[in-house]
């Protein structure tokens, strides 16, 4: 297994990270047509995150906007099997070497088989000890307790909570099934708008030093 990080010209990274299973590497723009090509979740309670379909003029117009921005940057996840993209990775509101804010999505086909906690235990000694940030944020869906569940093994602690709105044509009956109904104390009504409840979650690279390496 390696590990190569640099910057890239336009500010973006050109780490490239092994796993077993998965490479983390740089996002370029022809693999956003493999995320656009991504099954939409069947579960309803997961396609409040499925990825916006898009023409390729809006992808052409996302990467000129978001690509350059130093702020942020971005990563695929790729299967090493068969060079799927399966997922992808970004950091947000980078400050310095101080923080930044986590994200991670998984295509519908590729969740639940641990790729998730694999691409996660791949990637945080590059962020602590290769780009050297102290802290790392998230939020999550207070909904989705399997991703809740890996990120508490990983040293992350709940820190605050907020809501979000909810797009308003989305269908929100399935939770009026027996085995969703658990799931209703997590969206309210708000100024006429329903919302759902995310975790803010903080990794301190001193817990997750002691959490993963004893």
């Amino acid at each position: 297994m390696g590990t190569n990080a640099d910057k890239t010209e336009n500010g973006g990274s050109a780490v490239y990270l092994e796993s077993s299973c998965l490479i983390i590497r740089e996002m370029h723009q022809e693999d956003l047509q493999q995320v656009e090509a991504w099954r939409p979740f069947r579960d309803p309670l997961y396609r409040l995150w499925n990825i916006p379909r898009s023409t390729l003029l809006t992808r052409d117009i996302w990467f000129t906007l978001y690509w350059p921005d130093h702020s942020r940057l971005w990563y695929v996840i790729e299967r090493r099997s068969d060079s799927q993209v399966i997922g992808t990775l970004s950091l947000r509101d980078i400050v310095g070497h101080v923080s930044a804010r986590l994200g991670i999505s998984l295509g519908a086909d590729f969740v639940d088989q641990g790729y998730g906690s694999e691409a996660l235990c791949l990637f945080l000694p590059h962020y602590f000890y290769t780009l050297n940030f102290g802290q790392l944020f998230l939020d999550v869906a207070a909904t989705n307790k399997r991703a809740i569940h890996v990120y508490k093994r990983l040293g992350f602690r709940q820190t605050g909570c907020h809501y979000r709105n909810i797009p308003e044509d989305q269908d929100l009956s399935f939770l009026e099934e027996e085995q969703h109904r658990d799931l209703r104390v997590y969206f309210r009504r708000h100024l006429g708008r329903m919302q759902l409840l995310f975790y803010d979650m903080t990794l301190e690279r001193s817990t997750w030093e002691k959490q993963t390496l004893g």
